[in-house]
């Protein structure tokens, strides 16, 4: 019976144990303490199987190596303890040892349980364990298994403390060495890749730019957001340095062995952390490989001038700065639209103002239109002017316009794009990419290597986002503008003759011309007050946010004085995070290292996209809804100028084609319904940008702060919108009534 009882803990089945396999009912000469000693003999037993069981499944299929590795430690280490008690317990019964061994020969059930009893709860943790690893529905990832083990050291039972913290080193150990290939040689790890926080694409293009991302959800709870960013950013760098040639031209040869002499270096700063891990010994790791590689092997890769270069690049086409660029762009798309207009079959006058958007663009057109527009920017250009040609040849090699895909929606956020600028884009329903050619398109940046240290998806895509709205409103400025050379509207038609000026037929050619001079004041006031409009609020975003935001951030980039080796005020971290390069009189000027202008970047713009209001879905609907309805304005009249233009060359004649007329009453009316549909846009624009004023200036925040491994950058931040308001009060938009649009 002993060594039933011996097997049943061992994992086996024994009938002679109430509820173990194959037993039948308690046995009925035993006592009922008997009975209850035995059924917790049992339940170590029942324990055991089910651990070992669970261990074996999963250190054969489960997908996650940390997982793998805290099961075979559960295995080879605890189970195996457990084991030697079981020897060492018939090692005493055999030779009759007084702590298991009675009189007359009696081994009590007693002391066997007392033997194994502190083993219960060990066993019961372990099971709990097990479960976690082991889901119904799914299996779980590494992260989420040594987040829960460092909840559970926080446990009050010292066995099942020492227990947690041996597993817990075991599961950090195994994450560690997924996370030393990747910040060691830039490589994903072999086994359980899609258990590691860097993943790769489903649809990887042919940029190492866009290759990884970093998901939350595999991250442990001691690696902070910045960190993670820290550890993407390290293994994209040495991923390009490892497999791009052209890396290696750009690198002297001793720098490049002591690329290899870091790997020992950033190795054995890894292995000097204790466990458990805590989020402040992680980071400042982390944070020392990042500095040591940017030191020695990414500041001649990516030097601060290229950064400065890239970033007055895009200031430049995407921000519109260079407005001959946005002009050319806009003068392109719209030859394109009207030589697609041309060639289409003749349609008889439709009243739909959107028959545009039926109109299929090709890719190989919208590829045109950026080609005229570079020609038409390379006419305008200076010869002599040499670096104006180098940043437009720049330009012309990363800047690609091109049709926009539609994307299926992403269920979670990867932590570049909480991180970047795409977490405040990501919720914007209306966008401003299908005004230019009538289809969705955007104008991106392709930043090939090593470019794309710098500058993400995810900020491609925030440039695209805010070029698109400055465009359109620039675009909707320059269509109405037009609208006042079409003489013919703007001013009443001359008579015929001076000989026939006295006639009947000069005289009803007046009357008429007069009349429809008169019906065109409501319109043209109208159309002054959007104009109006549209040009103060280019102006405040283009002259104030656009202008201000780019100094501050230029002023950071580029200091302007050196900063003296005497400063106390610069911390060891900063000091850690940035290249001193010592000069005359102990000063010296500072660069930072590419990740910390990746960061600060990624927090001007950030702040960029809140200053120009595109986070604000009731302003941006609007607004929205104003442009299309100045594409509306824009088609009708010039449509009714070629009508009045066929009026005026047979106005007094019995001739005139009642189709005519007809038509010059259709545009009139549509022409009033559009008006009314723009004085309520305005209307809500303008007491938006009230209410956003009064919020902003109300909740006073300050200004927000890029506060990353103790660089400091704190980027520009309007305050309120009382000087745009102050204008188009003075303007007369306080208060848009019937009034203002006929005076």
């Amino acid at each position: 019976m002993l060594h039933e009882l011996l097997l049943a803990l061992s994992g086996h089945p024994s009938p002679l144990v109430p509820g173990a396999e194959g037993s039948q009912q308690p046995l009925p000469l035993l006592s009922p303490s008997e009975q209850a000693l035995l059924t917790s003999v049992a339940r170590l037993g029942n324990l055991h199987m089910e651990i070992k069981k669970g261990t074996s499944t999963i250190t054969q299929c489960h997908p996650s190596t940390v997982c793998r590795a805290v099961a075979q430690a559960i295995t080879s280490v605890h189970l195996t303890s457990y084991h030697e008690d079981i020897l060492r317990v018939e090692e005493g019964i055999l030779q009759e040892h007084a702590g298991f061994v009675g009189a007359y020969d009696v081994v009590p059930l007693s002391s066997i349980s007392v033997a194994f009893g502190g083993w219960r709860s060990k066993l019961e943790w372990m099971k709990k364990l097990v479960q976690q690893m082991q889901p119904p529905e799914t299996y779980a990832a590494g992260a989420q298994i040594i987040d829960w083990l460092h909840k559970e050291l926080q446990t009050g039972f010292p066995d099942i403390g020492v227990l947690a913290t041996n597993l817990v080193q075991v599961a950090e150990v195994a994450w560690l060495r997924q996370v030393s290939a990747w910040v060691l040689y830039g490589a994903l790890p072999t086994l359980g890749a899609e258990d590691f926080l860097v993943q790769r694409k489903h649809s990887p293009s042919n940029l190492d730019a866009w290759k990884y991302d970093l998901k939350h959800d595999l991250a442990p709870g001691y690696v902070t957001e910045a960190t993670a960013s820290s550890i993407l950013f390290i293994g994209k760098s040495l991923e390009y340095v490892r497999q791009d040639s052209q890396s290696r031209d750009l690198l002297a040869p001793d720098i490049l062995m002591g690329q290899a002499s870091l790997v020992s270096i950033h190795l054995k700063q890894l292995s000097l952390l204790e466990h458990p891990i805590s989020s402040t010994s992680f980071t400042q790791t982390i944070t020392a490989i990042r500095s040591s590689l940017s030191r020695n092997v990414l500041q001649r890769l990516l030097p601060q001038s290229e950064v400065l270069r890239a970033v007055n690049m895009l200031h430049d086409y995407f921000l519109l700065e260079r407005g001959e660029f946005a002009v050319a762009l806009i003068a392109a798309a719209d030859d394109c639209l009207l030589a697609r207009q041309k060639r289409s079959v003749t349609k008889p006058m439709s009243n739909d103002p959107h028959r545009l958007g039926g109109m299929m663009i090709k890719e190989g057109e919208v590829h045109a239109v950026l080609a005229r527009t570079w020609t038409a920017v390379a006419a305008l250009q200076d010869i002599n002017d040499e670096i104006a040609d180098e940043d437009l040849e720049l330009a012309r090699g990363i800047v690609c316009l091109s049709i926009k895909k539609s994307s299926a929606p992403q269920t979670s956020l990867s932590f570049t794009a909480a991180l970047g600028p795409l977490r405040i884009l990501e919720n914007l329903r209306t966008t401003f990419d299908d005004l230019l050619l009538a289809t969705p398109t955007h104008l991106t940046v392709i930043a090939g290597p090593p470019l794309h240290l710098f500058l993400n998806t995810s900020e491609a895509d925030a440039y695209s986002s805010i070029h698109s709205y400055l465009l359109a409103i620039r675009r909707a400025h320059l269509h109405l503008t037009g609208l006042w050379k079409l003489s013919t509207l703007r001013k009443p038609c001359a008579s015929y003759t001076r000989g026939f000026s006295g006639s009947w037929y000069a005289k009803q050619h007046r009357d008429n011309s007069n009349r429809r001079h008169r019906s065109l004041r409501s319109v043209w006031a109208m159309v002054g007050l959007v104009i109006l409009f549209l040009a103060e609020l280019g102006e405040y975003l283009q002259g104030e946010v656009v202008k201000s935001s780019r100094d501050v951030f230029i002023e950071w980039l580029k200091p302007s004085q050196p900063t003296k080796l005497s400063d106390d005020r610069k911390s060891v971290d900063e000091c850690k995070s940035i290249k001193t390069l010592v000069g005359l009189h102990g000063a010296v000027a500072i660069t930072y290292d590419p990740e910390s202008l990746t960061l600060a970047h990624r927090c001007y713009l950030t702040t960029l996209i809140h200053s120009l209001l595109l986070d604000d879905p009731p302003y941006t609907k609007s607004l929205k809804n104003l442009i299309t309805r100045v594409d509306d304005i824009t088609a009708l009249v010039e449509r009714l100028s070629v009508v009045h233009l066929n009026l005026n060359a047979v106005d007094g004649y019995a001739g005139v084609s009642a189709s005519i007329v007809t038509e010059e009453e259709e545009l009139m009316k549509n022409l009033a319904q559009v008006g009314i549909g723009v004085k309520e846009e305005l209307q809500k624009l303008v007491e938006r940008l009230r209410d956003i004023d009064f919020e902003r200036l109300g909740s006073g925040l300050e200004p927000m702060a890029c506060d990353h491994q103790s660089i400091s950058f704190v980027p520009w931040k309007a305050g309120g919108l009382y000087r745009l308001l102050m204008k188009l009060d003075f303007a007369g938009l306080k208060v848009i009534d019937e009034n203002n649009l006929s005076r």
